[in-house]
């Protein structure tokens, strides 16, 4: 394959992880509908609530740590502080690249 096709099949990907503190964080009732709220967001991939605090893993490409602090305040609960790190860029290819480069299986 050429280079401009291999451009087509791979991108670099670097996924956003924010750490959010709320007020709802310690009520399942709270945390359930901060949770589904997140979840509706584009770009959202993961929501936990871990050690006191919401963690949400986010493609930065498709939302913005404004966006999902919004989410909270519009579920009826609000952000005490936000702070956001870069996970390490991996590299994510396309449906069937894998299959494109290897070979047929013989039977």
């Amino acid at each position: 394959m050429s280079e401009e096709t291999d451009k087509n099949w791979a991108a670099l990907v670097a996924t956003m992880v924010a750490r959010i503190e709320s007020d709802g964080v310690g009520s399942p009732t709270h945390e359930k509908t901060i949770t589904d709220a997140l979840n509706t967001i584009d770009g959202v991939q993961e929501v936990s609530i871990e050690t006191g605090a919401i963690h949400v893993t986010y493609d930065p490409l498709q939302t913005t740590e404004k966006r999902i602090e919004d989410s909270i305040h519009a579920s009826g609960n609000s952000v005490t502080s936000a702070e956001t790190e870069t996970e390490t860029p991996r590299l994510v290819t396309a449906p069937g690249l894998a299959a494109a480069r290897e070979p047929a299986a013989c039977d």
